[in-house]
């Protein structure tokens, strides 16, 4: 009987993981392998991943960026502790380093919220989302 209850824990855990959605057809301007990284990346990082909603993946402008191809942009969408989505909020991964950044308020209102928005901007995602800071 117990290892029926792991079975049936592990059968929830693979069907929740793809449940998150992509809104928009966003992903071909970066990659459906890149965007896939990023979206995990992004999901490692929230509190409950399960439904989250992305959109708008992009990548930066050149002329902001070096090297665009390693840096994936987007918005996702997540759940809060009451169980209401928060709103989207602009996230930046790079690639090759594997470094996540999600903007959401509880990150800018921490006491390493002045430096998330410095490695936000060092991506270039803040111009290539058009979110003003």
């Amino acid at each position: 009987m117990k290892y029926a209850y792991v079975a049936l824990a592990l059968g929830l855990m693979a069907s929740t993981a793809s449940a998150q959605q992509v809104l928009d057809d966003s992903i071909s301007k970066v990659g459906e392998e890149n965007a896939k990284a990023a979206m995990a990346a992004v999901i490692d990082k929230l509190k409950d991943p399960v439904l989250a909603q992305f959109k708008s993946f992009t990548r930066p402008d050149p002329m902001y960026q070096q090297y665009p191809q390693n840096i994936v942009c987007g918005m996702v969408n997540a759940k809060n502790g009451f169980g209401g989505y928060n709103g989207f909020t602009p996230f930046g991964y790079h690639i090759r380093t594997k470094t996540t950044i999600i903007l959401a308020d509880s990150v800018l209102s921490s006491v390493g919220g002045e430096l998330s928005k410095i490695a936000f901007k060092s991506l270039s995602c803040a111009s290539a989302l058009g979110v003003s800071m």
